[in-house]
């Protein structure tokens, strides 16, 4: 082989595996994540930017020793962004949760990494080393890659069911519909015997609101995207049944969530447009690509962007110098509180009426970033923060919304008095561990915690005897559309279900419990 040939040969080989080592974590990631994620062009675009740093760093090495090949400053890049990916996996999880992180870490990470970037391009000397490197990086990156290869050739894009051209197509009544959800609000009587909280104020000035608030009403599944999707889609959404009990395909899941279920399809058969707001970090309840009218809230770096993000020093060092002040408007998560969608109503009060709108709220939810006065908490991002140490945390931020979500709806009422208002919980929380069980060893105390949901109804005159005080959360629509229309209202007999998280044996399998265990 001709030494110039050889050398483009090396070049080709050193490029390979420095494209590789730069992206096994994002290979990781999107391997992990395959089944949620409905759109994969952000991890793409995070893709381009890490092997653009990897081109930069290439170039910046060459620089430093213009005597070395090439393809010696292109193999030290791509191990110097593999080194700089790997924090996520080798200290972050050594950090105590809660805490502000020491600057000195994540920067030693980062020095560490350049250290290492140039100690490689000083000591591989020998084209040899770009072959075995090859092959290492090939053979970290195979199982993502196959995992990846795996879930998209055998994933089940089933469709969601929305059979809105069959549904009812006249309404007697048409007003503007708010379906507000603030995630993992208890109901009144689980906080008090779960909290020792009393909510009794909160539920009066609901009641002073024209709200009928349904004491004994029950989340059907304890897990936001299944109860979501049940609710939006007006039944169930499981399939199967006794040993044999599963889940719908996540994928249908997001679809029926981000739009494509039968409530908005028998809405917009009604004539009714959709507005769907988004409400800052969990990427279930965004926007989906296709939707005509998109809300945003606060803005900020969202939970897809904090998973990425996490496999670098890039996250501990934003909660280090994030927000000192504690000022919310500086703080980079500070996201998901009910004054985001206060500082939209006029926006959507803009779209074409009747309109329906789907205002998901990520609190009182964890994380814990809000004090009661509403002013932001230093907190690690994490949803999953049902620590029972921050039980008092919960009620600060519950407070909060309190406050914020009466304002929300004097100015919502105020412009719109003849709304329609379905402001409800998706679950309940989880304080006593519940997702650390087998559901078949969850107490009858995790479940009334964990399904007791709030629900309050603001129901024009003629619908509201049907709001009885024990429905569950899949009726919310049946009882709304029978309310527009005139056509009876048909409850479901009322079933719950638990659907274990992606990181359990029992993923994929649905649990019923008996329906006279949920209190």
């Amino acid at each position: 082989m001709q030494p110039r040939t050889r050398d483009i040969l090396t070049l080709v080989q050193a490029a390979i595996t420095a494209i590789v080592l730069s992206t096994i974590a994002l290979l990781d990631f999107l391997a992990a994540n395959a089944r949620e994620l409905t759109d994969t062009t952000r991890v793409i675009r995070y893709g381009a930017i890490v092997l653009a740093a990897t081109a930069l760093c290439a170039l910046v090495l060459r620089r430093l020793r213009r005597n070395y090949p090439l393809w010696r400053a292109v193999l030290a890049s791509g191990l110097m962004v593999f080194v700089f990916c790997s924090y996520g996996a080798l200290v972050a999880p050594h950090r105590v949760p809660g805490t502000r992180p020491d600057a000195w870490l994540p920067l030693s990470w980062i020095a560490l990494a350049i250290a290492i970037g140039i100690l490689a391009l000083i000591c591989l000397r020998r084209p040899a080393a770009v072959s075995v490197l090859l092959v290492a990086s090939a053979a970290f990156a195979a199982p993502p890659v196959v995992r990846i290869a795996t879930a998209f050739a055998g994933e089940h894009r089933a469709q969601a069911v929305v059979d809105g051209a069959d549904g009812p197509s006249r309404r007697r009544l048409s007003p503007d519909i708010y379906w507000i959800v603030l995630d993992g609000y208890p109901r009144q009587d689980v906080l008090q015997d779960v909290f020792a909280f009393d909510d009794s104020s909160f539920i009066r000035s609901l009641t002073a609101l024209d709200f009928i608030v349904l004491g004994k009403s029950r989340a059907n599944f304890p897990i936001t995207i299944n109860s979501i999707s049940s609710t939006l889609n007006m039944d169930y959404t499981i399939q199967g049944d006794g040993a044999g009990l599963k889940p719908f395909p996540e994928a249908e899941l997001y679809s029926i969530i981000k739009g494509k279920s039968r409530a908005v399809a028998r809405l917009k058969a009604l004539g009714y447009s959709y507005v769907h707001f988004e409400n800052g970090y969990d990427y279930l309840t965004g926007c989906g690509a296709e939707e005509a009218k998109c809300v945003h809230g606060n803005t900020g770096l969202d939970e897809l962007d904090t998973a990425i993000l996490s496999n670098t020093p890039i996250i501990d060092l934003i909660l280090h110098w994030d927000n000192p002040e504690g000022r919310l408007e500086a703080a980079t998560f500070a996201w998901g509180g009910v004054a985001d969608l206060t500082s939209k109503l006029d926006e959507i009060r803009r779209t074409r009426a009747p309109f329906f709108l789907y205002a998901h709220i990520m609190a009182p939810h964890p994380p814990m970033r809000f004090h009661a006065d509403c002013s932001f908490r230093f907190t690690d991002p994490d949803l999953q923060g049902w620590n029972a140490a921050a039980r008092p945390a919960f009620i600060e931020q519950l407070n909060c919304v309190n406050t914020q979500t009466l304002t929300m709806l004097g100015r919502l009422l105020q412009s719109d008095p003849g709304a329609l208002v379905a402001l409800q919980s998706d679950h309940g929380t989880a304080f006593n561990g519940q997702f650390n069980k087998p559901p078949a060893d969850w107490s009858d105390d995790d479940l009334h915690e964990r399904f007791g949901a709030l629900n309050a109804l603001r129901l024009p005159a003629p619908c509201r005897a049907s709001a009885a005080a024990d429905l569950t959360l899949v009726d919310t629509f049946p009882l709304i559309l029978s309310c527009l229309t005139g056509d009876e209202f048909k409850r479901h007999t009322p079933r719950f279900f638990v659907t274990p998280y992606d990181n359990s044996e029992a993923y994929g399998h649905a649990y019923e419990y008996a329906a006279d265990r949920i209190r």
